[in-house]
Parts: C-alpha cells; structure tokens; sequence
C-alpha cells in the first residue's frame, strides 16, 4: 500500500469508510420507516378488531404488521447476542470501534492510538480492518433484514387485500 503520494490511500480509506456508514445509516433510516408505518397499522387494524375480527385480511395485516416490525427491529438494534471482545493484540480487535476500545483504560487507548498514528502502515491496516468490519455488519445483518422486512410489509400488504378480496367475493 506504500505510495510517495499518501494523500491518494488516505482519500481512498476515508471515502470508503464514510460511505458504509452512511450505508447503515440509510439502512437504519429505512427500517426505521417500516418500524412507524407497521406501527401504525397495527395500531389501526388492532383498534377495529372488534368490526374486523372475522375478516381474514384483517388478521394477515396484523400478522404481517408483526413481523415486519421484529425484523426491522433486529436491523436498528444493538447487536443481539453479546460477544466477548477480542483480546487487545487479537486480529479481530478493532482500536476504531467503540465496544472495543471502551474496556481499555484511557491510557491503554491513547497509547495503542499513539502506536498506530506513528506508521502509515498501521494507519492503514486499523482503517482497512474497521472498513472491514463495517462492511461485514452491513452485508450479513443490516441488509439481509432490511431486506426481509420490506418483503414481508409488501407481501403482508398484498395478501391482505387478496384475502379481504376473496372474502367479500365469497360472502
């Protein structure tokens, strides 16, 4: 990664590492919209239960309305099952994210931030493992249930007036 130029990898690193989070902040943003507007239904079709109990598209909202919020959830939540924290001289200890660094006295923290700003190498290896980790976030969690989420609001949303179809066809 070495090069005359640093301003080039630092450009490189920087960019990279502000565009995943903004990705995981769209992909919160998002699920935080399928939180309210679930939410929202469920509040509604839950307060005419009483008229709509028999209506089985009734029932497939609330359903779907449900599900939709847990998936959504999972997406803003904080990371469900706790991990230990890697060891600080561990591959996978990351001195760039917060849960961490957080164990480490103030003093440990300054000192392995000294250590890596003294090298460009270290500068880029600590960048390129955060980036890492971001994308890893991204990719296996935020996204995926993101994505399922959205799917199950849509087809709830679909289902639903095909079943509130069928039954006023039917009867």
């Amino acid at each position: 990664m070495a090069n005359d130029d640093s301003s080039n990898w630092i450009y490189l690193l920087r960019n990279t590492q502000q565009h995943h989070v903004q990705l995981s902040a769209f992909a919160d943003q998002k699920a935080n919209i399928i939180i309210a507007s679930n939410s929202i239904i469920f509040s509604l079709t839950l307060s005419k239960m009483e008229l709509a109990q028999h209506f089985w598209g009734a029932w497939a909202l609330l359903i779907t309305a449900v599900l939709s919020i847990v998936s959504a959830l999972i997406v803003v939540a904080p990371l469900s099952l706790p991990k230990k924290r890697p060891n600080d001289d561990s591959d996978h200890f990351n001195i760039l994210f917060f849960s961490h660094f957080a164990a480490l006295e103030h003093d440990d923290f300054q000192d392995k931030m000294k250590n890596i700003m003294s090298s460009k190498d270290e500068v880029q290896y600590a960048m390129v493992r955060d980036i890492y980790q971001i994308g890893k976030i991204l990719n296996t969690r935020k996204y995926p249930f993101l994505k399922l989420s959205s799917g199950i609001f849509i087809g709830g949303l679909i289902v639903s007036l095909l079943l509130f179809t069928i039954q006023i066809i039917l009867y």
